[in-house]
């Protein structure tokens, strides 16, 4: 006997709760970038990640987790964030240049990855639509 799954419809849609709270995490994703707080801009592009990927069909979730994860490993291997320089004037070393330069490398890509996501599934950039009518 095949069972027949029941499509279950919300009452009410969380669309636009779901794009408000992006748009609130992206600010806060730009913010901690420029403040070079790169604990916090990695841990508000982890909460984007869940964000979007609650959207995706499993197939596509496994294959974007993986994309994901290979982020995360990448900022394994560079080590413990230090954020923006400690109290005074200590000047940095040649290698603590070094390795926040390739976090901050690192954390951009995940970013875009995450943006370029976002557009993927259309939360995003608004693209046009050929099939719809032309308002203008």
């Amino acid at each position: 006997m095949v069972e027949e799954k029941e499509q279950q419809v919300s009452k009410y849609n969380s669309g636009i709760n779901i794009i408000m709270r992006l748009d609130e995490l992206w600010k806060d994703v730009n913010k901690h970038a420029r403040q070079g707080k790169f604990i916090m801009w990695n841990a508000d592009l982890d909460r984007v990640w869940c964000e979007l990927s609650r959207d995706l069909s499993d197939e596509v979730y496994k294959n974007k987790k993986t994309d994901f994860d290979v982020f995360d490993d990448s900022l394994k291997q560079l080590g413990n964030f230090e954020d923006s320089a400690k109290d005074g004037f200590e000047e940095l070393t040649k290698e603590q240049i070094t390795k926040r330069n390739d976090q901050y490398k690192k954390l951009m890509e995940k970013e875009l990855f995450l943006r370029r996501l976002e557009n993927q599934i259309g939360k995003g950039t608004a693209w046009s639509d050929e099939n719809e009518e032309d308002w203008d």
